[in-house]
Order: structure tokens, then C-alpha cells, then sequence
């Protein structure tokens, strides 16, 4: 898994050291859920490869169609692991962590795989300019991480960055958010709620054409993060102040069902958009709050739920791609197009041949996940190592 508490907020947690932390490798099996679903929908995306059945009246094909809602997974995520050891210091009654120790470990975590990522498709011919000075503003408008601001810029070089613009700019903002929420959670969660749907209703009131531009914008995802948060909150105060209620395993387990049936029913209801026009943007504009608040039940309850839940959601595949989920993240869409090309087709429209579609989506699929290993454990885990180490030595006055 990752780091401990302190370190949450790039992956989520290492081995836990007590059944409080163990329940928390539900977390990790959420972040794996979410870049599997991401995976999966940038793969049918290619391939046309359909799932091609129904249950109880719900068809299987909303999963790979609605795949891109793992996003909003991963904004709730990290809205919980930042602010995790923040609260639990904060009912643990000790300091809370460094700012620089936060963003130290933020920055030994993006920024190196980001940079290699950004220099290795421009270097390969990914991304093409016809002037320097647009190359210039490309590149430095994603090292700054406002190339989602921009039109121009938005879906440049690799399209799925655009989520880590956003990432980043919660980051810097955080602090604040942090200090408001460890004062007023409650109001900071609905502050943070109706802010984020104020800017999505305006943004489509006033910018139609943007929309889907503007409802990717860090203030129309800030009630996902808040979510995140107050169930970190809500978890160590739990934890900590009322032990028995934590303690109801079967409660939580219904509770953590209770989120995962909301969340299905909302993706029923968002693959049902899948016709009109911008329907997914102008639905994701009404509903993300509602999704905020099924992944938070389903978040806290498997918390506090039965470990029968928890194995279900943790186990070791889940495991091990929330451990790689960053990098696997950055290179996914990339490797899937490569392998894609690299498939000659029966048939003059490939997505007219069956065999070349199941090719591609299983090579594609283990493509992505082999590179997504070998970049977390070969480049980004050497360098946060060496990040920690240099970081230990500043500390020791060395």
C-alpha cells in the first residue's frame, strides 16, 4: 500500500500499524476502483468493446461508458487524505504537520513523474507545434499547472492532466480550507458545497459552449473535496469521541452499501444522458453533489464496516492499483492509443471486428498497468525515497 497517515495525500496509507489504521485500507481499495474505471473507459473509448449484459435491470454498460466519474473518485480521495492527518492530530491532540513537510512530500510526489511524462511525449512526438512560442506556452502553462484555465491548453500533450491542475491548485489553497474546517466543519462542508454548485449553474448559465471546460474548474469540484474531508473528520472523531458507534460494524456495512447502490443509481442516471446534447457536462453540473454525498456514505461506512467489506474493496488487485495509480493515471490513455495503432483490423472500420476489439482492450489493459508499475517502482519510488531522506537530513539540522 503507501505511506502512513502523514503521508497520505499521494497515495493513502502503508501497512497499518492498529485495527483503527487497518480499516483505512479501504481507502486504497477505493483509489484502485477509481483508476480501474478511469482505465476502463479510456480503453472502450479505443476499442468499442462492449460488456454486453444486464442485471436486475441495470446494464453492465454504464461502467465502462461512465468510466471517467473515477475522476471524481480520486477528487474525494484526495480531499480525505490531505486532510486526514490533520485531523486525526487534531483529535489526537498533538500539532499538526509541517507546511513544508506537506508540500515537500507533494512535491516529490506529482511533480517528477509529471515533468518525465510532459517531456517524454513532446520528445516522442505526442504533441506537435507550429511555433516555438506555442510550445513555450504549452509547456509552461502545464509546469504551472493553469493549463486547465485555457482552452488552448486544456487537453494539450495528455489529456487526462487536466485533473492535475486541479489537484494542485487544491493544494495551494488548502491551508486555508484546512484551518476553516478544523474551526466550522459543518459550515466549511456547505460553504464548499454551494460554492461548487454555484459556479457550475452559473458556468452553464452563462457559458454554454465552455461548459465542459469550466465544470473541470477547481471551484465545480470543491464539493468533492469537501466531502473527502468531512469524512476524514467525521472518521477520527468517531474513532475517537464515540468508540461504541464505530464499533456497529453492521450499521457501517449498511451504511457503506447504501453509498455504493447511490452511486450505481447515479451513473444509471448519468449513462441515461448519454444521448443529449452535452448531456454527461450539463448532468455532472446538477448532480456532483449528490455524487459527493454517496461516496462520502460509501467512504465513511467502509470505514467502520465488517472486514468481510473491506476485503472485498481492499484486496490485492485493488491494492496494487491504487499503489500505481498516479503514474498509471498519467500513461494510460498514451500506451492504450499505442497499442491500439499497433493492431491491424479485419476490417476496413475496426470496431467492426470483434477480435481486434477484445485484442486491443486486454493489450492495452495490461500495456497501461505494466507501465504504470514500472514507472511507480522504478522512477517515482526512488525519488520520494530520496526526497524523505533529504528531507530527514533538514530536519536534523544536517
Amino acid at each position: 500500500m503507501l505511506e502512513a497517515a502523514e503521508g497520505a495525500a499521494e497515495r493513502t496509507f502503508e501497512a497499518p500499524v492498529s485495527t483503527g489504521v487497518a480499516r483505512l485500507a479501504a481507502m486504497d481499495g477505493l483509489r484502485g476502483i477509481a483508476i480501474a474505471t478511469v482505465l476502463w473507459y479510456h480503453v472502450w473509448q479505443i476499442s468499442w468493446f462492449g460488456v454486453g449484459f444486464s442485471l436486475f435491470g441495470f446494464d453492465a454498460q454504464t461502467f465502462p461508458e461512465t468510466g471517467f466519474m473515477g475522476v471524481e473518485l480520486f477528487f474525494f480521495l484526495s480531499g480525505f487524505c490531505v486532510f486526514y492527518p490533520f485531523a486525526k492530530a487534531h483529535f489526537d491532540g498533538r500539532p499538526a504537520p509541517g507546511w513544508r513537510h506537506f508540500y515537500a512530500r507533494r512535491f516529490f510526489k506529482i511533480v517528477p513523474s509529471y515533468v518525465l511524462a510532459i517531456g517524454a511525449l513532446i520528445a516522442f512526438g505526442a504533441q506537435r507545434y507550429a511555433a516555438w512560442t506555442d510550445a513555450a506556452r504549452d509547456v509552461g502553462f502545464h509546469l504551472l499547472f493553469v493549463h486547465n484555465w485555457f482552452a488552448a491548453t486544456f487537453g494539450t500533450i495528455d489529456g487526462v492532466l487536466w485533473s492535475l491542475a486541479v489537484e494542485v491548485q487544491f493544494y495551494a489553497v488548502f491551508p486555508l480550507v484546512c484551518w476553516a474546517f478544523l474551526r466550522r466543519p459543518l459550515v466549511t462542508t456547505v460553504a464548499m458545497f454551494a460554492a461548487a454548485a454555484a459556479f457550475r449553474l452559473l458556468s452553464e448559465a452563462r457559458d454554454a459552449y465552455f461548459l465542459s471546460q469550466l465544470v473541470n474548474q477547481l471551484p465545480a469540484v470543491l464539493d468533492l473535496f469537501a466531502a473527502g474531508m468531512l469524512v476524514a473528520y467525521g472518521y477520527r472523531f468517531i474513532a475517537t469521541r464515540r468508540p461504541a458507534l464505530g464499533a456497529r460494524t453492521a450499521l457501517w456495512t449498511a451504511v457503506a452499501a447504501a453509498g455504493l447502490v447511490w452511486t450505481f443509481a447515479l451513473l444509471h442516471g448519468l449513462y441515461g444522458a448519454r444521448y443529449d446534447h452535452d448531456g454527461f457536462t450539463h448532468w455532472q453540473t446538477h448532480h456532483r453533489s449528490e455524487v459527493a454525498l454517496a461516496l462520502g456514505m460509501l467512504g465513511l461506512g467502509s470505514l467502520f464496516a465488517h472486514r468481510a467489506w473491506v476485503a472485498v474493496i481492499a484486496n490485492p488487485l485493488t491494492i496494487f492499483l491504487g499503489a500505481i495509480s498516479y503514474n498509471l493515471y498519467i500513461w494510460h490513455q498514451i500506451v492504450a492509443r499505442l497499442v491500439a495503432s499497433s493492431f491491424r483490423p479485419a476490417t476496413a472500420n475496426p470496431h467492426d471486428d470483434p477480435h481486434w476489439q477484445m485484442a486491443v482492450t486486454v493489450a492495452a489493459i495490461v500495456a497501461a498497468i505494466a507501465m504504470g508499475a514500472a514507472v511507480t517502482y522504478l522512477f517515482e519510488r526512488p525519488i520520494m525515497a530520496a526526497g524523505a531522506r533529504l528531507g530527514g537530513r533538514r530536519q536534523s539540522g544536517e
